[in-house]
């Protein structure tokens, strides 16, 4: 029921773009993931010092775009949500440097397949969402506006 929805919601070339990151991003080189982190265990610094970011058990393999994609995904779906919050946490400024810093802690800048693997990340939240949490219309039609967003964003990369 959740694909149909989808399929319809993203229609054809979405889909299809959707479709062919993903293989696009298996056939990358593997390298060891920090486990999907959520921003949870993103720690930023009152200070000088660096940010810090804890990881976990929950290693894996795969490109380091999917690394950092997972991380700016979880950036975008809080962004799509902070509308409804006041600022400064509302203010694009404020996510954007957050992406900016977590990339550059990272040390490597976002290429086209990062912001693919973080459209992609945002789907499976949304289909673990459903099936795990609840099936919620006005969640899927929020999760599907931000995705379709994503994809008109980067699809011309």
């Amino acid at each position: 029921m959740l694909h149909a929805r989808l399929r319809q919601a993203f229609g054809t070339q979405r889909w299809q773009m959707l479709t062919s990151w993903m293989e696009g991003l298996r056939s990358r080189p593997r390298v060891l993931l920090h486990g999907n982190p959520s921003l949870g265990l993103l720690v930023p610094s009152e200070s000088d010092e660096p940010d810090a970011l804890i990881t976990g058990e929950e290693l894996g393999l795969g490109s380091w775009q999917q690394d950092v994609g997972w991380v700016l995904g979880e950036l975008h779906e809080l962004r799509s949500l902070s509308v409804r919050l006041p600022l400064p946490v509302a203010d694009h400024a404020t996510w954007d440097s957050l992406a900016k810093r977590f990339s550059e802690g990272y040390g490597l800048l976002p290429d086209p397949s990062v912001h693919r693997a973080a459209a992609l990340r945002t789907l499976l939240h949304l289909h673990d969402f459903c099936v795990f949490v609840t099936w919620d219309d006005t969640e899927i039609v929020r999760y599907t506006t931000l995705i379709s967003h994503l994809v008109d964003e980067h699809g011309k990369d």
